[in-house]
């Protein structure tokens, strides 16, 4: 099976377009139908709909591009990995995040690696929380950067970066405003809001769990796919939401307050995680150089 005739099939799958694919890759529409047709014989099924515009991928097609992603990915790795092999490339390092803010944790890592003028190519790919573990175990990437509770493979390692509890997100006219400590009592008497169970992931459920453990259960009122959004609902629903402890809501100026809640369960872990197997020189060199600048910003 041709690698490139993956990389067409995925093309078509997510622009459902034969036309739009061709111009995508600079070669003509019948060559694109061809390797599309010859793939669904190789595979003796059939991947799309062709008598619907746009055309519409089948269950196995569907299939067909999740497990053509991983192929791909993990081939685009292999090549990296050989030319990190040669002392004239750059070694070049795949990351997978869920969240910016999260990423914002390395800068001064990154801003370290500089002044060391050590050269490393480090490429980012944001991925959702549910897909992390999935993505680092399958050598998607070399290293995954999300809370601690995404991650289930016991075969990975993992560097915490920050530690802390979750604080409560308030709008100016919810009646929790003026608190400077919010009682788990308090907390769970209002409706709440929380990231999409399709974006959290297991940290859903873990968020739940938590919830029940400090004697509740949680009125969750609405739910959003996106964290900037949140705030948007905390203030036009008077919703609570949630936030790790130490983010900066000051460019709300008042509107908003992220308030400690007192004895709760919600605590929060982020790590770094990647597979001790990885031959990756770049990711060694990473590692070696964090543990480096870890001992400088934390002496024993």
């Amino acid at each position: 099976m041709n690698i490139e005739k993956m990389k067409y099939f995925m093309d078509l799958y997510e622009c459902r377009s034969f036309t739009e694919t061709a111009k995508r890759n600079y070669i003509s529409q019948a060559s694109i139908s061809q390797y599309i047709t010859s793939l669904e014989k190789e595979f003796d099924t059939q991947f799309f709909d062709r008598k619907v515009t746009p055309i519409r991928p089948t269950k196995a097609g569907d299939r067909f591009y999740q497990e053509a992603r991983i192929l791909v990915k993990q081939y685009e790795n292999m090549q990296d990995q050989m030319k990190n092999l040669s002392e004239k490339i750059v070694p070049k390092i795949r990351l997978a995040y869920t969240s910016v803010i999260d990423l914002q944790l390395l800068l001064p890592f990154i801003m370290f690696l500089r002044e060391k003028d050590i050269r490393l190519q480090i490429v980012l790919e944001k991925v959702a929380c549910k897909d992390i573990d999935a993505y680092v175990s399958n050598n998607l990437c070399d290293l995954a950067l999300s809370f601690s509770d995404e991650f289930s493979n016991s075969h990975l390692t993992y560097i915490s970066l920050k530690e802390g509890h979750y604080n409560a997100l308030v709008s100016r006219q919810h009646p929790l405003f003026e608190k400077e400590l919010i009682t788990v009592e308090e907390l769970y008497q209002y409706p709440l809001l929380m990231l999409s169970e399709e974006k959290m992931g297991e940290s859903f459920h873990t968020m739940k769990e938590r919830s029940i453990a400090d004697g509740f259960f949680p009125k969750i009122e609405r739910t959003v796919d996106e964290f900037e959004a949140s705030f948007f609902y905390i203030i036009s629903d008077n919703l609570i939401g949630f936030v790790t402890d130490g983010y900066d809501v000051e460019n709300f100026e008042g509107m908003i307050r992220s308030i400690p809640i007192d004895q709760s369960q919600h605590s929060y872990n982020i790590v770094l995680a990647y597979i001790d197997q990885n031959q990756n020189s770049g990711l060694k060199q990473f590692l070696e150089t964090l543990s480096e600048y870890q001992k400088i910003q934390y002496p024993i």
